[in-house]
């Protein structure tokens, strides 16, 4: 893989070199195949040379062969990364919405909590004679309900 991140395409003279010591192997594996008549130091001296150019020829196989494989390879791990970071980040925003809302829910019963206890309880209510209305009590169960959710 190259520094931008995009995988190495095999191209120009070194697409070329490993074409063409594919194509030597080949033509002197065919060339040995028909010429059987050789002599012993002769059928020596080839295998010597084949066996050098096995060596060059697989490694220029494996140079057309891997760029190609690879580069599949390569992006099914973008892919495979993308789809990971798109759950983390969603992960992360139902986190945060989750922070808040138990932030506006500690909040709420804070809010409750100090009302309850500004008002006098049902007990304690006294009739109020005037003309203007009184606040709403605070329902016993509401108070009850913040208390067990949010104890202090």
């Amino acid at each position: 893989m190259s520094e931008s991140g995009s995988p190495v395409k095999l191209e120009g003279a070194a697409l070329a070199a490993a074409i063409l010591i594919l194509a030597v192997w080949l033509g002197l594996l065919a060339w040995m195949a028909f010429h059987t008549g050789a002599t012993e130091v002769e059928w020596a001296r080839l295998f010597s040379v084949l066996g050098s150019l096995e060596a060059v020829t697989f490694a220029a196989a494996g140079a057309l062969f891997g760029t190609t494989i690879q580069k599949q390879r390569v992006q099914d791990a973008r892919e495979r990364a993308d789809k990971a970071e798109g759950r983390a980040s969603d992960a992360e925003k139902t986190a945060a919405s989750k922070t808040q809302a138990a932030a506006n829910g500690q909040a709420l019963a804070t809010a409750v909590k100090a009302r309850a206890a500004q008002q006098p309880r049902s007990v304690d209510r006294v009739e109020r004679v005037s003309t203007t209305a009184a606040p709403a009590a605070m329902p016993d169960d509401l108070v009850a309900l913040a208390d067990k959710l949010f104890p202090d």
